[in-house]
């Protein structure tokens, strides 16, 4: 063990791991820092040099796929015991944040760049367990329990 608390890290594809893994540089040498994702992003790199999770994607087109989603998420809280969560969406994140919150662990969302207009359905979800909630757009934040900080992108 290296002594350095464990943060999970939790996306879905595309936009939402690209900003995950940008926030996550910074933060590597602080936390060890352990990655959940859909397992169609794992490449031989991503392997290489990170403690890697794969969980079942999910969308509004077929939410069977939260249960199988969640059972994964839950052993990996319980294996990996991580201080903390942080997601940049969407379910995956979601059901991270969710489980997280009811087993005492900080939680941390920042949602997708990509929702100008307003917060994502999934952020809305995590929005009510989240320990910490960070939109990317200034005139989303209502400096309360929405907040700004910047942008990822």
């Amino acid at each position: 063990m290296n002594g350095k608390p464990k943060l999970l890290a939790i996306s879905s594809p595309g936009g939402h791991w690209i900003q995950l893994t940008r926030l996550c540089s910074g933060l590597e040498g602080h936390y060890q820092v352990v990655y959940a994702m859909p397992a169609a992003l794992f490449t031989s790199a991503t392997l290489s040099e990170r403690k890697m999770y794969a969980v079942t994607d999910v969308s509004a087109d077929d939410k069977w796929r939260l249960v199988p989603c969640t059972l994964q998420i839950l052993y990996i809280l319980l294996k990996e015991r991580p201080k903390a969560i942080l997601s940049t969406g969407a379910a995956p994140g979601a059901v991270a944040i969710w489980l997280g919150s009811f087993l005492g662990i900080r939680t941390i969302w920042v949602d997708s760049i990509a929702n100008v207009k307003h917060i994502s359905r999934a952020g809305k979800l995590a929005k009510k367990r989240a320990d910490v909630f960070l939109t990317q757009w200034e005139h989303l934040s209502n400096s309360q329990d929405i907040l700004f900080k910047g942008a990822v992108l």
